[in-house]
């Protein structure tokens, strides 16, 4: 039977990604099916401002410690989460490996 489509999950096609708070990387994460069934899952409570909601969603989008974001303001932290959520569903084709930054 012919493959129509050949998928390898890892590595990926993009370059990682990341985003600096107070001089602090940290890196977006890959989004997975589940990982955005759980984002999905958590916007209700999201939109009605949770903290704890809040800081799911910030734990599923970035690698490292989420906890030294609790002094940004909220409408930082909402800007925050609407660019890593785009970003790590839908990368752009600059940033694919060898035709973004550092390509070469």
């Amino acid at each position: 039977m012919p493959v129509v489509l050949k998928i390898d999950s890892k590595p990926s096609l993009y370059e990682p990604q990341a985003v600096e708070i107070d001089g602090k990387t940290f890196q977006i994460r890959e989004v997975t099916l589940g990982g955005l069934e759980k984002i999905q899952d958590l916007q209700p409570d999201l939109q009605a401002g949770s903290a704890a909601a809040i800081r799911k969603t910030l734990e599923l989008l970035l690698k490292g410690e989420v906890a030294i974001l609790k002094d940004l303001p909220l409408k930082k932290i909402k800007g925050l989460i609407e660019v890593l959520v785009q970003r790590a569903i839908s990368p752009t084709d600059e940033e694919k490996n060898g035709s973004g930054p550092g390509a070469g």
